[in-house]
């Protein structure tokens, strides 16, 4: 009898938390199938409102940059557009590093920033009108190229939003792009003009530009110079070139893994399509934004422009005081601002998740067992049984988020963070329940896109319990996936795996002077190929599962796929930045390890680190800590010899993209002595 109750019980309970089970998004966002699919490839995926056709209009009432510029004067916003002020900077750390291949000392700064300097939604309007007759005055006019090569700012986007005004052609360039990049960018577009900053007018005499060059931050007007605040006092004019849809509004320079930069080609209509499909897929709904990502980037870019169309307040910040690390006496910008939204990638917030875990491990043993009994708990309800009713287990979890995560998450991006959208790689399954446990209230989302696609053509839906996911596809793209036999790879498989192919109006219509690359990215029936690797599950979302050319075939005839490999060891808190290494001579991998100078320093605290990263005792620490994280790989996936290399890893010293992701052949070239020397090693 007993038993039976207590069955009973267990039974009773079970029915009532599946019925308290949380809402989630509905299902006919999933999309579906249409047509037949033709040999080695699969059907069409479509999005929930494209059965019959595919969305070719863009649904918002904006058909040009000049028609959201025209809205900004619907009412008058006060905190539309805000930036900081740096008032000093502080020296507070000198390191030794490595550059080239010599030791040099580098100081460290922090700064003291102002309070948020709000531009209103009118003043902006007539800022970008002034703007947009400044560049007609200094020779600039409808069909020319106008060249932005700074990091990001209020005055990059005012920039931008004139030309546009004016028909003439945007071409941005990362502001950490090598200067050959750079020039190869700037002279293939023939630009009539260029905007830089402070930091990025340091580099015009190596890149050798004579063209007319707008400053920002510095009063400089001189012969071929104008001041951004020059600019700024022109004439407001309400005559404007004729703009069409259609017509260009910008060029993209990829930051691209590979050493030469490609322009993608983005109309007016493409931008403002995609963008809003981003305000109605993310429900953005008058966000409080924090803007930091590269604007050269389309992520960032495209966000923007979703956030500007939807009457958002968008905050710029800095990537040194976006947090309180690089802040001296003032709160960080995610604090001053307490934004509602942000978006980042995914080494973003794995060092995010590294500062945390070790903040926890550096404290008393009463508050780490409090954040792993509590993390423990949150993780099995929300992650690993998807159980988080309403009324069950509230009281449990609002006294966990309580005393635990709402601090925490308070502390790190303020008090109203209500989504955290992840972009330009892939988010690990293991960084993506972290962030779900420790930010309450939150929705962690994800997505893919490419510049070549205009933005983002798949996102997770709020409230989607999904992980390992890039979401489901936007309503404005079609995609399939087709075979790549020689790497295993088919639609015959179940569920079906292949090459990702897009097509769709936001679609670019190629690179810009490139047909060589144009040839070999799109079908002759116009499908872009976008070069990964994809699996589409039974519920019609998409995963990411490798990358073409980060795939390497071993002598034994097995296929290693490198970037899964390197996203499980970056886990380990030792590691900055990791490149893994394969061949088709050898049946191991190698690696080279860009360690944390704090890691390290804990490790020896005597030795300086460049002598420390060549120590044995050291090495064979950093052995066992890579070796903690290795659970689930198979022994040919192991690490089998590594090397720990002084420099770190960065933009600025090419060896990674603006989006953080590594630059293969630039690593290779400069460590090849190392990685042969590790190949010799058997």
């Amino acid at each position: 009898m007993f038993a039976l109750t207590v069955g009973v019980v267990i039974l009773v309970t079970l029915v009532i938390l599946y019925y308290l089970r949380p809402s989630t998004y509905p299902k006919k966002l999933n999309g579906q199938w249409v047509g037949e699919a033709k040999p080695g490839e699969t059907r069409i995926l479509r999005g929930y409102t494209a059965e019959k056709e595919l969305v070719t209009e863009n649904l918002s009432h904006f058909r040009t940059i000049n028609d959201v510029v025209n809205g900004f004067t619907r009412e008058d916003k006060k905190e539309f557009v805000g930036y900081r002020r740096c008032e000093s900077t502080v020296a507070f750390k000198t390191m030794t590093v490595m550059v080239n291949g010599k030791e040099e000392q580098k100081k460290l700064y922090k700064y003291k920033m102002s309070p948020y300097i709000w531009i209103s939604s009118v003043e902006y309007h007539h800022m970008i009108n002034r703007l947009s007759t400044g560049l007609l005055s200094i020779g600039l006019m409808k069909g020319d190229k106008l060249g932005i090569f700074c990091e990001t700012r209020y005055e990059w986007m005012a920039l931008l939003l004139a030309a546009c005004r004016q028909g003439i052609i945007a071409v941005t360039v990362y502001a950490t792009l090598s200067d050959d990049a750079v020039k190869i960018a700037l002279e293939e577009t023939d630009i009539k003009g260029l905007v830089v900053s402070e930091d990025t007018a340091k580099r015009l005499p190596k890149i050798g530009i004579k063209q007319h060059v707008i400053v920002i931050n510095v009063d400089e007007n001189k012969e071929n110079k104008t001041s951004f605040e020059a600019l700024n006092l022109s004439e407001e004019k309400t005559e404007f070139a004729e703009v069409h849809e259609n017509d260009l509004a910008m060029i993209m320079y990829t930051s691209g893994t590979s050493n030469s930069p490609k322009g993608v080609t983005v109309n007016q209509n493409q931008i403002l399509m995609l963008s809003y499909a981003y305000t109605h897929v993310l429900e953005f709904s008058r966000e409080r934004f924090i803007a930091y990502l590269p604007l050269a980037h389309i992520f960032e870019i495209g966000i923007e422009f979703a956030l500007l169309m939807d009457f958002a307040t968008i905050g710029y910040a800095g990537t040194r005081t976006l947090t309180a690390g690089g802040c001296h006496e003032c709160n960080s910008d995610l604090i001053e601002l307490n934004p509602t939204a942000m978006i980042g990638v995914p080494t973003v917030f794995n060092r995010v998740k590294k500062g945390i875990l070790e903040t926890v491990g550096k404290s008393n043993w009463f508050k780490r067992f409090m954040f792993s009994t509590g993390f423990y708990i949150k993780k099995a309800l929300y992650v690993d049984y998807n159980l988080c009713p309403p009324y069950l287990f509230t009281p449990l979890l609002k006294v966990v988020d309580g005393i635990i995560f709402k601090p925490l998450s308070k502390s790190l991006l303020g008090k109203n963070i209500k989504s955290v959208i992840v972009g330009g790689s892939a988010l690990h399954q293991e960084l993506q329940h972290f962030l779900t446990v420790i930010l309450p209230n939150v929705a962690i989302m994800q997505g893919f896109g490419m510049t070549e696609l205009c933005g983002a053509a798949l996102a997770m839906p709020h409230n989607d319990p999904e992980t390992s996911t890039i979401g489901v596809i936007f309503p404005t793209y079609e995609a399939k996936l087709r075979d790549v036999a020689e790497l295993g790879y088919l639609t015959s498989d179940n569920p079906p795996r292949g090459e990702l192919m897009f097509k769709g109006l936001p679609v670019t219509k190629g690179y810009f002077k490139r047909d060589e690359e144009n040839k070999e990215s799109f079908t002759e029936d116009g499908w872009f190929c976008t070069g990964d690797i994809a699996t589409i599950k039974d519920d019609l979302h998409v995963c990411i599962i490798d990358r073409k050319k980060n795939i390497v075939k071993q002598p034994c005839g097995e296929y290693i796929s490198l970037e899964p490999i390197e996203s499980k060891y970056s886990s380990s808190k030792v590691i900055d930045n990791i490149c893994v290494f394969a061949d088709p001579f050898h049946d191991f991998i190698v690696a080279l390890i860009s360690p944390s100078h704090n890691v390290i320093k804990e490790i020896n605290p005597t030795l300086a680190f460049n002598d420390a990263i060549k120590n044995k005792d050291v090495i064979e620490s950093v052995k066992k800590m890579l070796a903690e994280v290795e659970v689930g790989l198979s022994a040919k996936q192991k690490i089998k010899y590594f090397t720990l290399v002084p420099e770190e890893w960065t933009p600025e010293n090419g060896l990674l993209t603006a989006a953080l992701k590594l630059k293969r052949p630039a690593i290779n070239l400069k460590y090849l002595p190392q990685i042969q020397q590790m190949f010799s090693l058997n």
